[in-house]
């Protein structure tokens, strides 16, 4: 009898084993946390030729062509400071067992871009789904939160893919550009 329960329970601890290492959603996605204020916090500086002005006026060039509605994204363009404050968004879907998704809700954060000579600086952060109440999407990397479920760690993937496609984005939209010379 104590062979069969063995037995059994090694079966179940294996399946177990099994069906975690299969189903991706079980693993949080990398993503970056501030020390200081516990929030998902995409930040670093740049080096870039040009000075503060060049560089501002860059990320002014890139902001109307990434954004469709600069009038609405960008909260605030000091261009005496060199500083752009974004207020933007990027969508999160339900992932439905057919493999098929749709469109859950909208993940807002905020984001700034300072210029000085030869560099600039990116901070996202704040990120919170839109809600009756702030709503941090930080909960989602807590499998022990009341509200969690295994589709919290692929929306916080599809936030950093999307972040991520952002700032490919700005790093080509920053770079300084090739005036080619007609030479017949």
């Amino acid at each position: 009898m104590k062979k069969i329960s063995l037995f059994f329970f090694f079966i179940v601890v294996m399946a177990c084993g099994f069906s975690q290492k299969n189903n991706p959603t079980l693993v949080a996605p990398d993503m970056p946390i501030d020390d200081n204020t516990k929030l998902i916090t995409y930040k670093e500086v740049i080096p870039e030729k040009g000075t503060a002005k060049e560089l501002y006026d860059r990320a002014m060039k890139w902001a109307k062509k990434y954004y469709k509605n600069t009038a609405e994204v960008i909260k605030n363009a000091n261009e005496t400071e060199k500083v752009i404050d974004f207020r933007s968004s990027v969508r999160i879907y339900t992932h439905l067992k057919d493999g098929t998704k749709q469109t859950k809700n909208v993940v807002y954060y905020d984001f700034k871009l300072e210029c000085r000579e030869g560099r600039y600086r990116y901070i996202i952060t704040n990120f919170n789904e839109r809600a009756t109440a702030a709503a941090p999407i930080e909960r989602w990397m807590n499998p022990e939160d009341k509200k969690w479920n295994a589709d919290c760690f692929l929306n916080l993937k599809e936030v950093d893919d999307q972040i991520q496609e952002l700032l490919g984005s700005l790093f080509e939209g920053m770079q300084p550009e090739v005036v080619k010379e007609d030479e017949w």
